[in-house]
């Protein structure tokens, strides 16, 4: 017998196994065989379009998480602001009613409240007058009571006429200039008929002029039962109105409190009732002269004391 040791093979395994070629990987093919009658055809995809693929899907995941957090502050900014023209609003309405009134609020009306010199707050005097107001957005309607010697109203009142006056867009309430109040009750007075309120308060925020009366509370677009708006523009026009605005298609006439005397009409047919339109600045909002835009369908002019 041969007593020759075997050769050991499991020492070369290893360095066959290393000096084996490495082969690159080739791209992701995808074999479409659908007619036996027409040959293969085949789609040739980088090999890394997956990973791209869940790396853009990623990012895209973390934008739209990133989108909805944004939304969501605005959301509560939004929120906020609004909470602020509420508390502005109310803070206001507490100046506007005064004193006096304020207690009268408190105590109910026509009882008499202590004051801390140990005076006492009654109501004022003098004669009451009262017109109808009624909302043409909801029908919403009032009697709205005012002292016609000085201007003011009973607390209740006032505060249902703020709510009749609100902005569409917010609800949010604003107080309402005296002088305004007393034009309303003199075309009431006039004319024997209710008031229709198409548009009073606006939210700043929601108003296109740059000056717009409507966001200080000394506007009102209306309309008067029984009379067209070219009817209801001369009746204004003969009671001296300083601010008038004609919307004949729309059916409408703006009254306003300014100090000076400004004329407009617009002809533009998307002025219908409600916050939902504006008067812009080419509608006599501003007090410049320059002429309205040829899309709103308008005309401003300015007249001064002595016009007619």
């Amino acid at each position: 017998m041969n007593d020759r040791p075997l050769p050991n093979l499991s020492l070369d395994l290893p360095s066959q196994r290393k000096e084996k070629p490495k082969t690159p990987k080739g791209p992701l093919r995808i074999i479409i065989a659908s007619d036996p009658s027409r040959p293969m055809r085949t789609i040739t995809l980088p090999r890394k379009l997956p990973l791209v693929a869940s790396a853009v899907a990623g990012v895209l995941v973390v934008a739209t998480v990133a989108l909805a957090c944004g939304s969501w502050k605005i959301s509560d900014a939004r929120a906020a602001l609004e909470r602020r023209v509420r508390a502005m609003v109310a803070a206001a309405d507490s100046v506007a009613l005064g004193g006096g009134a304020a207690h009268a609020g408190m105590l109910g009306f026509g009882e008499v409240a202590p004051l801390a010199d140990g005076a006492t707050a009654r109501p004022p005097g003098g004669p009451w007058g009262s017109f109808i107001l009624q909302s043409s957005n909801n029908g919403e309607q009032m009697e709205v009571k005012l002292n016609l010697q000085t201007g003011e109203m009973e607390p209740e009142s006032y505060r249902q006429l703020r709510h009749q006056f609100r902005c569409q867009h917010t609800t949010a309430e604003a107080p309402i200039d005296p002088r305004l109040l007393d034009l309303l009750y003199r075309i009431a007075q006039r004319t024997r008929q209710k008031i229709l309120l198409v548009s009073g308060f606006r939210a700043p925020m929601y108003s296109k002029a740059k000056l717009s009366y409507h966001t200080r509370g000394m506007a009102a677009d209306i309309r008067i039962p029984g009379m067209t708006a070219l009817m209801a523009r001369d009746l204004a026009e003969s009671m001296g109105v300083k601010g008038l605005g004609y919307y004949p298609v729309s059916g409408f006439i703006h009254v306003d409190v300014r100090d000076d005397r400004t004329r407009w009409i617009d002809y533009s047919s998307n002025s219908k009732d409600g916050e939902g339109t504006e008067h812009g600045g080419g509608h006599g909002e501003t007090h410049d002269s320059s002429e309205p835009g040829e899309e709103s369908g308008s005309e401003m002019f300015e007249l001064g004391e002595g016009g007619p």
